[in-house]
């Protein structure tokens, strides 16, 4: 048997595959009796086909001949670490938050390889198979985003998603997990504060995440039916009409509004947070203004209390 390393720095960098899609691997495999796909290795280190040499060595006696490894040239292990991301990148149906992690891993990748050299990480080999070399003088952020096809922003706000992600793996796996598989409730804004936040803060994040508290929190509250408004606004009528008006004293209608004005406040802030995502540079004016809207509103009903 050819002697492959496994160094879990590579094998780790990767979202690992759900047992459900390793079995269905292991299957294709076994049913096909041979692998299609090549080992790729850098130093004889496995850098892409993990899962499939570990099936290669439990049915060794039926696959010894039936594979291939594929050595590659990389510059250093960012390089390498670049290569695999955009590889994945192509290579799955990824869920919008793994493709995220990808692209925030590759941009962090490719700025520390060889001190942040900005253009082709790759040595001749590599480059020619992929292509980078036109990217040679631009920004990093900027030629990924190209390459990928996102904004420059968007690569920029991946980086710290992927941050994010890194730093609850190393408290919670399954958290991590979790998230990458999109099944987490929890918004990327919030998985890109995480390495703000201490240890308690981000496994009491963790827990929330696996109990499902986060996604519960963010379910739709159901719509009033047309019966209930009907009652909503009869209630609201008669609070301008002052024979209906019980004896309420100051201090109840100031504390009132002040409740249902922090309330609404927490409302308007959950809903930024939700939609981070669509907080780009060209979208934040009209978001803006939105607010303003609002904040005009209520200005008018000041100016009423006021005459």
């Amino acid at each position: 048997m050819k002697k492959l390393k496994i160094d879990p720095e590579f094998r780790d960098k990767i979202p690992a595959l759900t047992e459900a899609e390793y079995e269905q691997l292991r299957e294709n495999i076994l049913s096909d009796g041979e692998v299609y796909e090549p080992i790729v290795t850098w130093n004889d280190i496995i850098v892409d086909g993990h899962n499939r040499w570990r099936i290669i060595c439990e049915n060794w006696e039926l696959l010894e001949n039936k594979y291939r490894v594929k050595p590659m040239d990389f510059a250093d292990k960012w390089a390498a670490f670049e290569w695999m991301y955009k590889k994945q990148l192509g290579r799955r149906n990824l869920t919008e938050e793994q493709k995220t992690y990808m692209i925030g891993k590759m941009y962090e990748a490719r700025k520390k390889s060889l001190g942040g050299n900005r253009g082709n990480q790759y040595t001749k080999v590599a480059s020619a198979q992929n292509g980078h070399m036109a990217n040679e003088g631009k920004r990093t952020a900027e030629a990924i985003a190209e390459e990928v096809g996102v904004g420059k922003e968007t690569v920029k706000r991946s980086e710290k998603f992927s941050k994010g992600i890194d730093a609850l793996r190393e408290k919670n796996p399954e958290a991590a997990d979790t998230v990458l598989r999109g099944n987490s409730g929890a918004t990327k804004a919030e998985i890109a504060e995480l390495p703000t936040k201490t240890e308690r803060e981000i496994q009491k994040v963790a827990q929330d995440i696996l109990s499902g508290n986060i996604k519960k929190n963010r379910e739709p509250r159901e719509k009033p039916n047309k019966e209930n408004l009907e009652a909503i606004s009869k209630i609201v009528e008669d609070m301008y009409n002052p024979d209906s008006v019980p004896e309420f004293t100051l201090e109840f209608l100031l504390s009132d509004i002040q409740a249902n004005g922090e309330n609404y406040i927490q409302l308007l802030r959950n809903t930024l947070i939700d939609h981070s995502t669509l907080l780009t540079k060209e979208n934040k004016p009209v978001v803006a203004q939105e607010i303003q809207h609002i904040m005009d509103d209520i200005k008018k009903l000041k100016e009423l209390v006021e005459k």
